[in-house]
């Protein structure tokens, strides 16, 4: 679990909105994109990204009241180099993991974390919280483990 220091005047109504976004134009969109962030000073408190057959994709989790949330996605969609921009209902993070034994089959069930086998690596899936708590559960029979954050399931509605 990640400690958080919050300042005595920040709002306590806060969750983590997820958001993502497509960009278009490579690596110096990316960074335009990140000093975008920056310099709004947007309350960012994940960023993963990555690529696939359609382009760059970035999912933002940002530690704000929902609309607040709105706003600053609505805000990124007005940027040169985004094409599209969305809310997520839903996020789930990835883990690559090598283990030792058979018990994470069971674990993986009762934790509701998808997992499924590629060669010698455990392809885990889940809610970031679920997935943390399952992994701390199977601590002695991790090898090693990567984790490659958290990823948006976009909803119904693009800006």
């Amino acid at each position: 679990m990640v400690a958080h220091n919050t300042p005595r005047h920040a709002p306590t109504d806060t969750a983590l909105n997820p958001v993502e976004v497509r960009l278009a134009g490579g690596m110096l969109a990316l960074n335009r994109f990140l000093m975008t962030l920056q310099n709004k000073r947007m309350p960012v408190a994940s960023f993963t990204v990555g690529r696939d057959e359609d382009g760059m994709r970035a999912t933002i989790l940002l530690d704000c009241p929902p609309e607040s949330a709105r706003r600053y996605a609505t805000l990124l969609s007005s940027l040169e180099d985004v094409e599209e921009t969305e809310a997520a209902e839903e996020t789930m993070e990835v883990a690559l993991l090598k283990v030792r034994g058979e018990a994470w089959k069971d674990s993986a069930a009762r934790a509701r974390i998808g997992v499924h086998e590629d060669g010698e690596t455990v392809v885990a899936s889940g809610a970031p919280e679920k997935l943390e708590t399952w992994l701390a559960g199977i601590q002695d029979e991790l090898e090693d483990v990567v984790r490659l954050g958290p990823i948006a399931r976009p909803g119904d509605g693009g800006t």
